[in-house]
């Protein structure tokens, strides 16, 4: 059970953000606001009100950052986007919840017990959620705009990746104990984070696989400052890239480590032209698995015959994903386009939903899967279209790199569930930077290009 201090903590929140807007830029009072939750708020502890969602470590920090922008730093934030296919799949992201509720009115058997019919009640309770959410990307579409307001969140992942893993090194040597000792709980399984004689760093982010996540994202941020020659505490970028890749290898999360492996390669040595059809590779995999998975057309057991001939014991656990994942595809193909919808109604009684496309596709069907994963595919193939048009060389880099990332991000979605609130904002800051580009571009003459 969470002591009183975690919940201290997340009602502490909003009053540290607004210290944050009082004395910073925005875009780094948001970074600090979201990802700091992120970072520090305790996993698994929420406020729940009557109606609302629970209120935790990643809605807090949304809330307390639309609040601020609003009423601290005075901009005319909107609650959704004025325009353009993101205000469209937003809408119709918040719509669905509620035909989602009126397709599940009835109990259904999930092979141990009873799962009560939906309501309307479930429904906007649902749709709050659904927005909180995303409001990270709703926030950061509309602040982030310029090329240094894009490579200022490259910059504090860096610093956010070197701050942290002080801690993380902590935990590795001295087994997770962190979150047991400040908020009086461990938040999740102690035998997943043993690995490879030794232990998986989880901190506050609940799991070492989250860890691992977030650390190849800050080692890709400061491998595009290796690139900008740009440094972090005045130290050479070279020596920061290396001391992050090897916090990442410590941290014992293969499949993060491959990742992350190879956004520093790409990121430092192939050509712009090559990086944009990975990522386009990328994210149209991520995209179309669900129907390649469905139609039996996804080499599931070649990659098995792969990994069990490099290591057998993670052969035998992504064999335990995929077999999961193809009983729960079995269950939603029967409630397909709209999904299960809440409170479990998605699983069978012994279903492990490990990764974050079938728990979306289970939950709110075929068109929920379009919509979330549609947001960040257009926000990719936006940024990829409009770097066409960018000449200076190091701006177009920046933002192919950075479309580039959040491919990997999402190609993370497919055996794990790493897409929280910080990933969101990271989404929508390479959405507002190719949304301001093609504003530029159309309206060349009230404005300097930046």
């Amino acid at each position: 059970m969470p002591n009183l201090f975690a919940y201290v903590m997340l009602i502490s929140w909003p009053l540290l953000s607004i210290l944050f807007y009082k004395r910073l830029d925005t875009v780094t009072a948001s970074f600090l606001t979201i990802m700091g939750g992120y970072m520090l708020l305790p996993v698994r502890v929420n406020i729940d009100l009557p109606l609302l969602p629970a209120l935790d470590q990643n809605t807090i920090p949304a809330l307390a950052a639309l609040f601020c922008c609003r009423f601290i730093q005075k901009i005319d934030i909107s609650l959704i986007p004025k325009s353009g296919p993101e205000r469209v799949l937003i809408l119709l992201l918040l719509l669905l919840p509620f035909i989602t509720v009126m397709n599940n009115p009835e109990p259904v058997y999930n092979g141990a017990y009873w799962k009560s019919g939906l309501t309307l009640y479930d429904s906007i309770s649902a749709i709050l959620l659904a927005y909180l959410k995303i409001l990270p990307f709703i926030i950061a579409v509309q602040i982030i705009k310029t090329h240094k307001d894009l490579m200022q969140i490259v910059k504090l992942l860096v610093i956010a990746g070197l701050c942290y893993s002080l801690l993380i090194l902590f935990e590795i040597r001295m087994s997770p104990k962190l979150h047991t000792w400040i908020y009086g709980f461990f938040p999740h399984s102690w035998g997943q984070q043993a690995r490879f004689g030794g232990f998986r760093a989880v901190v506050f982010m609940g799991h070492g696989l989250l860890v691992s996540m977030f650390l190849a994202v800050c080692l890709a941020a400061a491998t595009i400052n290796f690139k900008n020659n740009i440094k972090t505490f005045n130290i050479p970028c070279s020596i920061i890239v290396l001391y992050l890749f090897f916090v990442l290898v410590v941290s014992k999360s293969v499949g993060a480590f491959i990742l992350g492996f190879g956004l520093m390669l790409s990121i430092a040595f192939i050509p712009n032209l090559i990086k944009k059809k990975i990522a386009i590779a990328i994210i149209s995999l991520v995209i179309f698995y669900p129907m390649l998975s469905m139609f039996g057309m996804f080499p599931h057991l070649d990659l098995l015959e792969l990994v069990n001939s490099w290591d057998a014991e993670r052969a035998q656990s992504l064999e335990f994903r995929f077999y999961h994942e193809m009983r729960l595809l079995e269950h939603a193909q029967q409630k397909l386009y709209f999904g299960w919808g809440s409170w479990g109604r998605n699983r069978l009684a012994d279903s492990v939903t490990d990764g974050y496309w079938i728990t979306i596709l289970s939950s709110y069907g075929a068109i929920g899967f379009s919509l979330i994963f549609g947001l960040a595919g257009f926000s990719i193939y936006k940024g990829l279209k409009m770097s066409v048009d960018i000449n200076n060389h190091a701006e177009q880099s920046l933002l192919i790199n950075f479309a580039l990332l959040i491919s990997i991000i999402m190609l993370d979605q497919i055996p794990n569930t790493s897409i929280y609130s910080w990933s969101w904002l990271l989404i929508g800051a390479l959405l507002g930077r190719a949304n301001n580009l093609n504003y530029r571009q159309n309206t060349p003459l009230k404005g300097s290009y930046s």
